[in-house]
Parts: structure tokens; sequence; C-alpha cells
């Protein structure tokens, strides 16, 4: 009878591992492998996200007319496929022309184009330029056509000056500018305080 007994347990125990070897080997072992590939995707798929992101980015570039552009940022991140634009957050940027004149442009965030140095500046823009200082939330800088236009809540102050108006339009080379609103009914507020009165 020992050795009846002995008999079946061994040949329970052989099922019971045929059967583990089975479920391990064609039921188990498809769902790991399906994970990790899952697993490598996402890891792939969080290099590539983070490949595009850029800390402490600048550019700097010089113009035909040997006039100066730099642009910096905490934090860029590349939003197209050419890899040409760059969406900045926290952005400081100059314009230094040839004869040492510097227009200062600081903005939460910007489009730049690599190609051709075209921005797009949005949101809580100062520019300083001088003695003149200007606030708005957009400004289209075209590098190709020497041309910065200023938008979306203009606050223009000069010593004792004081301009609120919807567009300016700057041209580069001449530094003429056009003021003016949207709706020409409406008229471009200026103040001037002459000796701390208005």
């Amino acid at each position: 009878m020992n050795k009846k007994i002995i008999i079946q347990f061994l040949l329970f125990l052989i099922i019971f591992l045929f059967i583990s070897l089975f479920v391990f080997e064609y039921l188990i072992k498809p769902k790991l492998s399906v994970s990790n590939k899952q697993k490598q995707i996402l890891s792939s798929n969080l290099k590539d996200n983070l490949s595009n992101v850029i800390e402490n980015i600048e550019y700097s570039s010089n113009d035909s007319l040997n006039n100066q552009f730099i642009i910096k940022a905490k934090l860029g991140e590349i939003i197209d496929k050419d890899k040409s634009l760059i969406l900045m957050k926290e952005v400081e940027a100059m314009v230094i022309f040839k004869n040492s004149e510097k227009i200062t442009i600081t903005a939460s965030n910007a489009i730049y184009n690599t190609l051709n140095n075209d921005t797009n500046f949005k949101e809580n823009i100062i520019i300083k330029y001088g003695e003149q200082h200007i606030t708005c939330n957009s400004v289209d800088m075209q590098f190709r056509n020497y041309k910065i236009k200023l938008y979306d809540d203009i606050n223009y102050t000069y010593i004792n000056s004081k301009l609120l108006a919807d567009v300016i339009e700057i041209d580069l080379l001449t530094k003429r500018s056009k003021i003016y609103m949207n709706n020409e009914s409406t008229k471009i507020e200026a103040m001037y305080k002459s000796n701390g009165s208005n």
C-alpha cells in the first residue's frame, strides 16, 4: 500500500507540474511580454516628449545690417515636426542695433522661429527702449520685414507722457511708428504730466 500511495503522489506531482508549466508558458508569460512592450512604448514616448524640452535655451543671430538679436528662455519646447518652432517660457530678448541702441523685451511666453528669427511674444510683455517703456500682451516681431507689431492692452510711457492704444507698429529700420485704435471711432488716450500734475 505504501508503494501505491507514493506512486499516486508522484503522478499527482507530475500532473501538477505539467499544468503549472502550461499555465505559465501559455497564459501568464504572454501577459508579461505585452506589459513589457507597453512599458517600452511608454518609455519611448516619455523620452520623445522629454527630448523636446530644453532648459535655459538661448539663440543669437545677426542680420545683414549687423543688428543682433538674442533670445533666452528658462524653458523651451519644440512644437513642430521641422523643429523650427520653439514654445518658450519666461522669455528675455534683446535687439541690439549696430549703433549700440538696444530694445529689451520680457514676456511670459513666446513662439520663436529658428529659421527666420520671427517671434510671437504673449502675456505680461515689457518692452524698454531708452526711456520708453511699453507693456502689452502680444507682440509680433518679423525680422525679415524689420517690423514689430504690438497689440492687446498697450500702455506706453515716456518720461512725463502716457499713451493707451490698441496697436503700435514699429519699423526697425526707420524707427518710425504708427499708433492706432482698432475701432476708428475710439480715440487714443494720451496724458502728459507737467511737474507732477496732469
